[in-house]
């Protein structure tokens, strides 16, 4: 049988080859042995001290485990299974004859031959088992031979000990021969069946992996065709929008003293639908550059406070006509973050849109303060709040949320999208923490200039709330 050595390790399945096997079970009965002569060694030296054969015996079997282990080790190991089988048959032997010639009897020992075929189904091929039950009925032949040769057999109770020790030893290694063999063959069989299938396993994981990493180099092949079609596409849609944006404002300035209230209505509705696909466009634009990776943020260090102001500040109209409070709250003193400006703007812009459309009533706050080496800025909101289901998908391509308020605003649900990205490029993050009907807030990190980090007993002082109010709180 070919041996072949198997590990997959890709599926959790180890499959050792029949020779790793056999090595490592002959490593085993060679230490055994060597256990065994070790405390039979020394069990001798207690009073009365046993005869000196028999340390000499115990001795040159010591030596031979030690032998079959280092050969063993070596990858010598059929050399080292037939050595270490033989002499321990031979020892046995010699064993028997002391026996026989201090007592004039054959000892218990004679039975241990069976452990010897038995050991070399284990260490050996199945066939191996008659050969080595060959041998221990030589050897037990022979000690019958010697024990005629020094003791008579005309003593009749000798003659009977002899046989009915020695028969029934040579019947049981041969059976033991026999059972060894038809489980080291079914054994073997077994093997050789599950290492096939290992290595036919093995192929198809090969192949398979293979095949993922095609289809994986062919998804990105698309997935970039795709961006790059969707960038041209927006590309391209642009400009005619904004034709036509600008003639629709020429022609609802021209038709403002005479036009009959349809003709209003009409215009009106083609600039306000023509405004939301520009900005469908520009949100398409953005995205794509942003996973293509192809915009270069200027990074600077920037003073996030005068953002901040700026971005609420205009956002002021706005809020005043939904009758929205709006309020910053910032530390006496904010670190200077490494960022770009007019991306920044970007993302806390969207945050702010958002909150202002899905917050009927209440106030809108902007905070930031530093934390653990970052400034964290949050975006808070007294609005319609965000079920746990509809956050995991906040961050995603097109996502909008199925409350009615969110479905009468019209958006590309890319806003939060192209935050995202634009904080992760950073080195920050983005979360959200909301409940249904009590408001949501976003927070996300900016990355301290170097530098610029102010002492820590001036972190640790207590915030202090500034206050701009856009319109009046609605009562």
């Amino acid at each position: 049988m070919t041996e072949r050595p198997l590990s997959l390790t890709t599926t959790g399945i180890v499959v050792q080859s029949e020779g790793e096997r056999k090595r490592r079970l002959l490593n085993i009965v060679a230490t055994a042995g060597l256990v065994t002569c070790v405390v039979f060694l020394v069990a001798m030296l207690i009073p009365p001290i046993s005869r000196w054969p028999f340390f000499a015996l115990f001795g040159t079997l010591l030596l031979i485990c030690l032998l079959t282990l280092f050969l063993n080790r070596k990858q010598y190991s059929q050399l080292a299974a037939v050595l270490f089988l033989t002499c321990l048959s031979l020892a046995i032997f010699v064993a028997l004859v002391l026996s026989v010639l201090w007592n004039a009897q054959v000892a218990s020992a004679v039975y241990y031959f069976t452990l010897v075929v038995l050991a070399s189904g284990m260490v050996l091929r199945p066939r191996t088992t008659f050969v080595f039950a060959t041998l221990s009925a030589l050897l037990i032949a022979g000690l019958i031979v010697l024990s005629g040769v020094v003791w008579s057999f005309q003593d009749e109770a000798f003659a009977r000990q002899i046989i009915g020790a020695t028969i029934p030893a040579v019947v049981l290694c041969y059976l033991m021969a026999l059972v060894a063999w038809i489980y080291g063959s079914s054994l073997e069989g077994a093997l050789a069946q599950l290492t096939e299938q290992a290595h036919d396993l093995q192929e198809a994981n090969r192949e398979i992996r293979a095949f993922s990493q095609t289809l994986e180099t062919k998804v990105e092949e698309r997935t970039h065709e795709l961006r790059e079609f969707v960038a041209m596409v927006a590309h391209d849609l642009r400009n005619p929008l904004t034709v036509i944006r600008g003639y629709g404002e020429v022609l609802e300035g021209e038709l403002a003293a005479g036009a009959s209230p349809r003709q209003r209505q009409a215009v009106q509705t083609i600039a306000r639908n023509t405004g939301h696909m520009i900005d469908l466009t520009e949100d398409l634009l953005e995205v794509s550059r942003l996973t293509s990776g192809s915009i270069e943020f200027e990074m600077e260090p920037l003073p996030l406070e005068l953002v901040i102001e700026e971005v609420c500040t205009s956002f002021g109209p706005r809020l005043a006509e939904k009758r929205l409070g709006l309020k910053m709250e910032l530390p006496a003193k904010l670190p200077t973050v490494l960022g770009d400006p007019s991306h920044l703007s970007r993302v806390l812009s969207n945050l702010v849109a958002n909150a202002c459309n899905y917050t009927p009533s209440g106030a809108i706050i902007v905070g930031a303060r530093p934390v653990n080496g970052s400034v964290q800025v949050s975006v808070s909101d007294t609005g319609i709040g965000i079920p746990p289901a509809e956050q995991k998908r906040l961050f995603t391509h097109f996502f909008r949320g199925e409350h009615e308020i969110v479905r009468s605003n019209k958006g590309s649900g890319l806003g939060l999208l192209i935050a995202r990205s634009i904080v992760e490029a950073h080195g920050g993050k983005i979360w959200v923490e909301s409940e249904p009907d009590k408001g949501s807030t976003f927070y996300f990190t900016l990355p301290i200039a170097s530098d610029t980090l102010p002492p820590e007993e001036s972190l640790s002082v207590p915030a202090v709330t500034l206050q701009k109010q856009s319109a009046t709180l609605s009562t």
